[in-house]
């Protein structure tokens, strides 16, 4: 795994991106010691008022935060997340077992789900917690825990999500978001909670693939619904 840098904009702020690499357990440095580091430079900067990423290994990039509101404007893969879910009961639970970002989820939250996420990654939690803290997202809940521990719990009024976003490596296809992320999350658990999840008692299970994933399943999905470039595997064991 590659760990993120913790740094900081503002000497001031030093104290506070050390409390925020403590909490993580990662490393501070200075700008300048990141700047003449080779090999990767992923940071998180931290500041009073907010928390923002950046991979400095890239000339073009910049620190960027998550800005629900804008998800509300964007189409592409969320209008198809729109077209599946339109089709399900909105007393069901849904649960988004990778969480990430988040950005699935609080698109589900918008449809009118109560959605609960899981992110097992403790400063990549506490970075999403405090960009969602800004959008007041009532019906969208997330905690810091592995999903794994909790597949034994779920029922068949429940919904759960899947997105393995390491299944397609190409920078060309991501944005700088999910490029970030796949350089310093491990992909390892993912399989493993797909597998899970399918032998789970959860009544839905909807699964998201890209078009160049090779991916497969033993167990072949209900139906698929697919977009251009995103498709989604619903396993729909209602009633079963």
């Amino acid at each position: 795994m590659n760990h993120p840098y913790v740094s900081y904009f503002k000497i001031e702020e030093k104290k506070l991106a050390q409390q925020f690499a403590d909490r993580h357990e990662l490393t501070l440095a200075s700008p300048r010691q990141i700047r003449i580091k080779k090999g990767l430079k992923l940071v998180i900067w931290i500041t009073k008022d907010q928390i923002f990423l950046q991979d400095l290994g890239d000339k073009n990039s910049k620190p960027f935060i998550l800005d629900f509101r804008l998800l509300d404007k964007e189409k592409s893969d969320r209008g198809l997340i729109k077209k599946c879910f339109s089709k399900f009961d909105k007393s069901s639970k849904v649960f988004d077992l990778t969480a990430g970002f988040c950005q699935d989820a609080y698109c589900i939250a918008n449809l009118g789900f109560e959605v609960t996420a899981y992110e097992k990654e403790s400063w990549l939690f506490e970075f999403t917690k405090n960009c969602l803290n800004f959008s007041k997202k009532e019906n969208l809940k997330l905690f810091n825990l592995n999903s794994l521990e909790v597949l034994n719990t779920f029922t068949q009024k429940d919904i759960l999500f899947i997105d393995p976003m390491f299944e397609v490596n190409s920078k060309s296809l991501a944005k700088k978001e999910i490029q970030f992320l796949r350089k310093c999350i491990p992909s390892s658990l993912e399989k493993e909670i797909i597998d899970a999840s399918i032998k789970s008692s959860a009544g839905l299970i909807v699964i998201k693939r890209h078009k160049l994933s090779n991916t497969r399943n033993l167990t072949k999905p209900s139906y698929v619904i697919k977009g251009k470039v995103i498709s989604l595997e619903v396993f729909d064991r209602r009633g079963l």
